[in-house]
């Protein structure tokens, strides 16, 4: 099969080296064609600069070697390379992967790319993520901030890379004394409506159950249980675990104390409640309601089927992700916040 013609002023010992199909460089290209990498440039991005038979000659034999631009350097030289990174702690919770494929289902929509970044609750690997891509790799960060950050409240990587250029967008979990774009949920809220909604139905008993009270989701969340309790003239109980303990913690209440209502704030709380009650021996919701945090699609195939506060979280990705393209569009350097609100879905376990 014959290789297609390519006219342009060369040597032929020039060519040796490239084969068709094979990557190129902007260099090589240059030393091919005998013209400066500037005339390249221009010619491979349209330029009136250039003449039509030049970028003619230009792009075929581009096209031919497989040219592909080098988009971090083009990034580094212009400042710009239209690259988000999506730093989150895990894709392991239901919460954050739908999240993650809200603000990829935006973004694709865009001539925007994401680089998704994990940092397993690690203050250094978050702060090391930040640190790598923030030089000239991504134009902006959109970031749910992980437990060991809030822990140790060091949140100067987030500082530096804004007061480099760089845009930040906080999800969830977010820092209030960060000057960035945030997208949260009304926690507080929900939690007070729905403790609220159990003491309507005659249940003075309840009691919280959670593994995230070290995140500033689960202290507000928290909070607005106890607000609902001490309106009502009850007395709040607050039992706080790690993951692995929660049903060990809960089990152990209800052999002791009387409870007929139990607020999970997430999901593996929400597990661990439901499997306590079970092995007390009482009747879910005839004896214990409970509330909790778990997926959709998980809280139809538990028995019973779970009554959970959905955070709506692709809708909370999808507007961070709008919220960071807008910023990167326009250049504007106001600071949004936007509130989701949960919503009660109700179902057998109250």
């Amino acid at each position: 099969m014959l290789r297609p013609k390519v006219v342009v002023p060369l040597c032929l010992t020039n060519c040796i080296a490239f084969m068709a199909g094979s990557n190129i460089t902007l260099k090589q290209l240059s030393s091919i064609l005998g013209v400066s990498i500037s005339t390249i440039s221009k010619a491979l991005n349209d330029s009136h600069e250039i003449s039509d038979s030049t970028k003619k000659r230009i792009v075929e034999l581009a096209k031919l070697h497989n040219y592909q631009p080098n988009k971090i350097a083009v990034g580094l030289k212009s400042g710009k390379t239209n690259t988000i990174a999506v730093v989150i702690p895990s894709v392991q919770n239901s919460f954050f992967a739908r999240a993650l494929y809200g603000i990829e289902s935006m973004i694709s929509d865009t001539n925007f790319n994401i680089i998704v970044c994990l940092t397993k609750e690690s203050h250094a690997k978050e702060v090391e993520t930040f640190n790598m891509l923030s030089n000239g790799v991504v134009d902006g960060f959109i970031v749910a901030v992980c437990e060991e950050t809030q822990n140790l409240q060091n949140y100067d990587h987030f500082n530096n890379v804004m007061d480099n250029g760089k845009t930040v967008v906080m999800f969830d979990r977010v820092i209030d004394s960060v000057d960035c774009g945030k997208v949260t949920t009304n926690d507080f809220t929900a939690l007070s409506e729905a403790t609220q909604k159990l003491i309507n139905s005659d249940r003075k008993q309840i009691i919280l159950l959670s593994t995230i009270h070290k995140l500033n989701v689960g202290v507000k969340r928290a909070q607005g249980y106890v607000k609902a309790m001490e309106t009502a003239g009850l007395t709040p109980v607050l039992l706080e675990s790690d993951d692995k303990q929660a049903g060990v913690v809960m089990a152990d209440y209800l052999r002791s104390n009387p409870v007929d209502a139990i607020m999970a704030l997430d999901t593996d709380a929400s597990l661990a409640a439901l499997k306590a009650v079970k092995s007390s021996g009482k009747q879910i919701p005839n004896d214990i309601a409970v509330i909790g945090y778990v997926s959709e699609r998980m809280a139809h195939n538990l028995t019973p089927e779970l009554t959970t506060i959905n955070q709506h979280s692709y809708t909370i990705g999808n507007s961070a992700a709008k919220m960071m393209v807008e910023a990167l569009r326009t250049k504007s350097k106001e600071i949004k916040q936007v509130v989701v609100s949960s919503t009660l879905s109700v179902r057998d376990s109250t």
